[in-house]
């Protein structure tokens, strides 16, 4: 069965750890920007070295993906990168 749930609260530390969590979970960070005029929605992906880097890419990472912490696989992989720091 899997740990606790955690609540995490949105400081840098955290966001970088959620990041590492979906590359390890996902293998990558991806999503689709269905705000683009085109047919098919254009897909995106962000290295953890971009969004370390680039203050933008860190803003739309959390936009896009702080709903993510709530999934327990991923909740998991936090606590678990969490303790290994």
């Amino acid at each position: 069965m899997s740990s606790q749930f955690k609540k995490y609260r949105m400081t840098r530390k955290n966001v970088l750890l959620l990041a590492q969590a979906i590359i390890n979970v996902h293998g990558k960070i991806a999503w689709q920007d269905y705000a683009s005029d085109s047919s098919y929605p254009d897909q995106h992906s962000l290295t953890l070295n971009e969004i370390k880097g680039n203050s933008q890419k860190f803003e739309r990472f959390r936009n896009e993906f702080t709903h993510q912490m709530y999934n327990y696989v991923i909740n998991d992989e936090m606590q678990r990168l969490e303790q290994e720091l």
